[in-house]
């Protein structure tokens, strides 16, 4: 992972250790994490508080040139001929600035400004309230890198550059490498487990199918159905099958993979009951989601409502923390769709999408009374080229997005918003794919830190941060 040799070698040993201790082989998710996480924080004390961290990842590469887009006229003027080639041609895929919803944002202080379309009117809202984030031009790094040195090839790049199956692993993992097998999330899962009592459900919860961040050394994502919770294990299954299987299960086995299969069998049907018992005594948000806009593109009313679903199963498992016994969990939900090559006519609903759920899931929060204690956050493949294709938009690089939360110092944007010139310092190739100012790396070490993680600790769930400027980038209180 690029890790620094020292703390490599020490975390090489604390692994060994685990293993010898035989934690793999402890059929309890809670047991497992919270020894290993006794045994390898260096600095992360155990927390006593509540935690919960919310990716929202945009599978496709979101489009950031129509996410945020300049506001100032000057800017506005770039945006549209880089997009467009020309000032004079009639407008295609660039957003009209009068459609536009400027920010106020006190850290753009050289007369430049910045709106959000107008599809995203609710989550403007919780920025003008204090509560989002904006951090543009995020991506996937090696080093820090100018456009010179990009164009020279003279430092490392990531490997596969608008690549989408290899960057969305990179931005997952935190690390450009083929040979890293853990996410950061799941690293971060690893050091602070021992927050959290034995529980049958891991604190990683993926409501959006496999991902790689979630995925730790100990830690593990437990897929759930964003309808009914757990996967119904017996749903086809009368009572006499199910307490034949359970009544074998019990047999003692001699062969080790037999044991270990039998493990995963006792596992999956603790977790299941759990989760079935608990979220019985959930509160319903149903009120919050509400229903679909009748304005909505019609071909995305299903993304909309599969959008809620994820969302407010996380609000439910969030409100019956207390009974899977954790003080920290890490939730994956996501939406597809954001690989716009043909048309960019559907974007704007498709924020729309993004924009409403995440208002509806704050009011969520605040509904427990945990706002200040979960933070959703961003993130995607890549962005997308500054210049259109004609009617859409191709892969790119860096991208721009939103934390949010009670506990986020919202009404601002953190990093540089880009000069959006095709010849400008801020663009690479001809179709102006933005060269990322701020790096995953740094990022995650923000969010990392306020989840809990010591500084002396980052460099495990972040290996590569000290290769940058900002390891905290200051959005977190």
């Amino acid at each position: 992972m690029n890790t620094p040799p020292m703390l490599r070698s020490r975390r090489r040993f604390l692994l060994s250790a685990a293993s010898v201790a035989g934690l793999g082989a402890l059929g309890n998710f809670g047991v497992s994490l919270q020894s290993f996480a006794a045994a390898s924080a260096v600095g992360s004390a155990v927390p006593t508080d509540y935690r919960a961290l919310v990716c929202f990842f945009l599978f496709g590469g979101n489009d950031n040139g129509n996410t945020l887009i300049p506001y100032d006229q000057t800017g506005y003027n770039d945006y549209v001929l880089g997009r467009e080639g020309s000032l004079s041609r009639p407008l295609g895929v660039t957003r009209l600035r009068s459609d536009l919803l400027p920010l106020v944002a006190p850290s753009l202080n050289d007369g430049r400004q910045v709106g959000l379309p107008k599809e995203m009117s609710r989550l403007k809202s919780l920025y003008d309230g204090g509560k989002l984030a904006i951090v543009p031009n995020v991506g996937v790094l090696s080093y820090p890198t100018t456009r010179s040195q990009y164009e020279s090839r003279t430092i490392e790049l990531p490997p596969q550059l608008f690549s989408h199956s290899d960057h969305q692993r990179f931005w997952q993992l935190g690390v450009p490498s083929y040979s890293t097998r853990t996410g950061w999330g799941g690293r971060m899962a690893d050091l602070l487990a021992a927050a959290n009592s034995a529980s049958a459900v891991s604190m990683c919860v993926s409501l959006s199918g496999n991902n790689v961040w979630q995925v730790g050394d100990y830690a593990l994502p437990y897929p759930v159905n964003a309808e009914t919770g757990a996967s119904e294990f017996w749903s086809f299954w009368d009572n006499r099958r199910r307490g034949a299987a359970m009544q074998l299960n019990q047999i003692a086995r001699p062969n080790m993979l037999q044991r270990q299969a039998s493990a995963v069998f006792n596992r999956t049907v603790a977790a299941q009951e759990l989760m079935q018992t608990a979220l019985q005594g959930s509160r319903d948000f149903s009120d919050l989601f509400g229903s679909v806009p009748g304005d909505l593109n019609p071909g995305l009313v299903e993304d909309y409502m599969h959008v809620q679903e994820q969302m407010h199963m996380v609000a439910r498992m969030i409100d019956v923390r207390a009974q899977f016994g954790h003080r920290r969990q890490i939730y994956f939900i996501g939406l597809g769709g954001f690989d716009n090559h043909d048309s960019l006519d559907d974007h704007g609903d498709r924020l729309r999408v993004i924009a409403d759920n995440f208002a509806a899931f704050y009011q969520a929060t605040e509904r427990m009374g945990v706002q200040n204690s979960v933070t959703t956050f961003t993130g995607s493949d890549f962005g997308r080229t500054l210049k259109s294709n004609g009617t859409g938009s191709d892969h790119g690089w860096g991208s721009h997005h939103f934390v949010m939360g009670g506990a986020v110092r919202g009404g601002d944007l953190y990093g540089r918003f880009p000069n959006l010139s095709l010849t400008g310092p801020d663009t690479v190739e001809q179709q102006g794919q933005l060269l990322p100012s701020t790096s995953v790396d740094e990022y995650a070490g923000t969010l990392a830190k306020w989840f809990g993680v010591a500084s002396t600790d980052l460099p495990l769930v972040v290996p590569n941060l000290g290769r940058f400027a900002h390891p905290d980038l200051g959005f977190m209180s």
